[in-house]
Formats: structure tokens, sequence, C-alpha cells
């Protein structure tokens, strides 16, 4: 066969419809997953309100024709499926997603990631806030996001809110490993769930993070998960390992047994040591910082 008929071939080839089924194609939400989604806003509708058209719904791989850019936010956390629909309540224009995260501590993460320490806080879901024309908030698996536009928005959002909130059920708190993080002087609202690289290191994720006032400034306490205690252990050799490539790494003892200082240009310093399956890391630590230190690691044993 000449070269000029054998790529004739292959053009025909791939363009017949059974190459088509050897391509990957985008995973498709279940039947189930749909429904489940779907039966989070009652019929009829809060508000009064009327849906406009069928509800859409995407997956991780196809978010990015919804938000495109915003989607990669919502992958890192695991995103499993999306619920999307607009309803009109009399002047109100109002739209619903609702995030499937898989997992709690992913519809926290993410809800942690977007919010901010100075917006205006509601009690709904474990916690939500509010701004001019929205209202979001995560309850167990879901994180919602509401918006809505046209006189009457506020009242309208407080009662799709309320109405998805008490169809999701399921848990409303916060993950139960910050209840073990110390309180005297936390920041509040700067907890933060870390999924992948924390510190820009895929080895220390995931991990729970929180900004406390110390003298001195600001320091930031860091716990990663481990699988188990020798998983910690292998974690806290892998950052000895990079700070010794990319800075200093030394005993520290007045932070108790097993603490290391390190520090570099890029994360600056930091102490760190193993506790059970956890790795505690202190960003920024301050003199005086050896019982903060030891006393969240006693916490987390």
């Amino acid at each position: 066969m000449t070269l000029k008929a054998l790529i004739s071939f292959i053009i025909v080839l791939s363009s017949t419809p059974g190459a088509y089924t050897q391509q990957k194609l985008p995973a498709q939400i279940p039947t189930a997953a749909r429904e489940r989604l779907s039966r989070l806003i009652p019929n009829p509708p809060p508000a009064r309100a009327i849906a406009q058209e069928q509800p859409a719904f995407y997956t991780s791989s196809t978010l990015y024709e919804y938000m495109d850019g915003a989607a990669d936010g919502f992958q890192d956390y695991d995103v499993q499926a999306v619920f999307h629909r607009d309803f009109k309540a009399g002047p109100v224009d109002v739209t619903v997603d609702i995030f499937d995260m898989g997992a709690p501590e992913n519809a926290f993460g993410v809800y942690a990631a977007e919010r901010s320490p100075k917006y205006d806080f509601v009690t709904i879901g474990a916690e939500g806030y509010r701004n001019e024309g929205i209202l979001n908030f995560f309850q167990d698996r879901y994180y919602v996001k509401l918006a809505a536009f046209g006189e009457g928005a506020d009242a309208a959002l407080q009662q799709f809110a309320a109405a998805i909130s008490e169809r999701a059920g399921g848990e409303k708190g916060f993950p139960a490993l910050l209840l073990k993080l110390p309180d005297a002087g936390r920041k509040p609202r700067t907890e933060r769930y870390l999924r992948k690289d924390p510190l820009g290191q895929p080895f220390l994720g995931p991990a729970y993070q929180a900004v406390y006032e110390r003298e001195g400034g600001e320091s930031t306490l860091m716990v990663c998960v481990a699988a188990n205690a020798a998983d910690a252990l292998s974690r806290v050799k892998s950052l000895e390992a990079h700070f010794r490539t990319t800075g200093q790494w030394s005993p520290a003892p007045e932070f108790g047994t097993g603490a290391a200082r390190g520090s570099n240009s890029f994360e600056g310093t930091l102490v760190a040591a193993p506790g059970g399956r956890y790795v505690v890391i202190l960003l920024n630590p301050s003199g005086n910082s050896g019982a903060f230190f030891q006393d969240a690691v006693a916490r987390l044993r």
C-alpha cells in the first residue's frame, strides 16, 4: 500500500462511528445521583418559584463547560456532581448550584477556600455566609451556592437555603479534627482543609490548618493526616529531605520530642513533629511557641 493510500485509509477509519466508541467519553452522572440532587429542591419550589428550564448536571470533567476557569478549585476537592437550575419567583431571578463533593471534608474545604472572615455569616447548614445577591453554605457532602436578583431577593434566598438544608440532612458540623485544635488565639474562620499539596508538597496532603495570633505576629498551625504513625514519620523524613536540599533543618527540642526546625526562602521558617498518625507543623513560630506547639501535638494523640 502506498503512503497516500495508507493515509486515506486512516482518515476513513477514524471517521466511522466505530472509531468514536474507542474514544474516552466524559463521565456520566448516574440516574440515582441526579434524582438525589433534584430532590433537594422541594416540589413546588420555595418562594412560589417556577423552574425556568430543566436542570443541568455536570461532572468533574465537564464542569468547565459551566464554570470555565473556576472549575479547577472544585476539581481539587474531588467534586462528584453538580446540579444547576434557574427559577423565577415573581420579580426575583434565582440560580441554584448544588455541588456534591462526595465527603463532608471536601465540602468544607471548597467552602472555606471561597469564604472570607469578613463576610456576613448566617446560621444555615453547618455554616453559611451572605452578601448582596448571594447566600452560600455547606452541609454534610454538599456545598450550596445561591444567587438572586430583584426586589425581594433576600427573602427568596433564605427560603431556598432553608428548604435545601432541611432536605440535605446529614451532618451540620465542621470536620471533627478541627475540634481538636487549640482554641486560644485562633483567628475566627481561618480554618482550612487542604486536600492537595499543602505548602506545595504532595506528601503533606491532606491537611487541616488554622491561623493563630501569637506574640511576634501570626502563626499557622497545620495538621497533616497520614495513614498511620509509620506514614507520619515517613512524611517528616520527606519534609526533612526537602529542607536539607533547599535550606536548613535542625532539631528543635524546645518544641518537644522529635520536633525539628526547617527554614528556606520558599516556606520561611517552620517547626514540625510527628504526633501519632499526624504531622504537626507550625509556620512562622515565635520564640515562645514551644508550649503551644506541644499542646497541639498532645491533643492529637
